[in-house]
């Protein structure tokens, strides 16, 4: 099956370069590029990445790329949300900085129940070596074990933490766009070892499931460019899906000719 999780992820990815890019990364690049500048260059982001790599390993389709992405793009909204509410410079850092913190730490625990309270804790212990404020501690924790999907948000005291938590969630949830359908639902069932033909009895329900995200993203600049991520996943996602209808239209054929014996 291998071979065949890497044919899948040719071809997704093959379908997926026919599409635009999403408009945040052109029309927010002047900030994606600060938020990788740090991202790159910080201690102890720098330090956090070094210690999650090994945990994030094999993560069910969110390993170490997924984990950099929504740090990077969570960095990138918070120091957008922080020039909004005109924070001052060294606050609009640290916030892109506890952002790309959340971002690194919000999967640590992916595989088990309630995720996000899990890694939470996970993120917790961790931290406490990192020299930041009880209130950044609390800050980080409390963004990830908000960045569940379909779960009511637990409002944040301080507008610092909230603007975390909202960078988190949105940019997580852009990963949920043409992430999802060129590598995140393939390493998943590399994980799982799900038939193909199962897959493709349930994607139309997935695709559903998918749409429903558009009108969750939480910050600002989320509710502007969050929805065209969906959009364009979802349009590749069926291109994927005609794909797959064609190239498994045998192992279709059995399932079917099975149900029936």
């Amino acid at each position: 099956m291998e071979d065949i999780y890497e044919e899948m992820i040719a071809a997704s990815q093959e379908i997926a370069a026919s599409f635009p890019l999403p408009r945040f990364y052109t029309c927010c690049s002047q900030w994606i590029h600060l938020s990788r500048s740090v991202f790159f260059q910080d201690g102890k982001v720098l330090k956090c990445r070094a210690l999650v790599q090994e945990e994030l390993t094999n993560n069910y389709g969110h390993g170490l790329d997924h984990a950099e992405k929504v740090a990077v793009e969570a960095g990138a909204l918070a120091y957008m949300e922080g020039l909004r509410q005109t924070l001052q410079e060294p606050a609009q850092l640290q916030v892109g900085i506890l952002a790309q913190m959340a971002g690194l730490l919000h999967d640590l625990r992916r595989g088990e129940k309630d995720h996000a309270q899990s890694s939470a804790s996970a993120a917790g212990k961790i931290i406490r070596d990192f020299s930041f404020s009880q209130e950044d501690e609390q800050v980080i924790v409390e963004a990830i074990a908000n960045h569940e999907a379909f779960v009511e948000p637990k409002r944040i005291d301080s507008t610092l933490g909230q603007m975390v938590s909202d960078a988190l969630y949105d940019a997580d949830k852009f990963r949920w766009g043409p992430d999802n359908f060129t590598l995140t639902l393939w390493e998943m069932l590399r994980f799982s070892q799900v038939p193909m033909a199962r897959l493709l009895r349930r994607f139309p329900k997935g695709m559903k499931g998918i749409a429903k995200i558009k009108n969750t993203f939480r910050s600002e600049t989320g509710r502007v460019y969050g929805p065209e991520f969906i959009d364009l996943g979802l349009a590749i996602g069926e291109k994927i899906y005609q794909f797959l209808q064609g190239r498994f239209a045998t192992e279709l054929t059995r399932e079917e000719a099975n149900k029936m014996e």
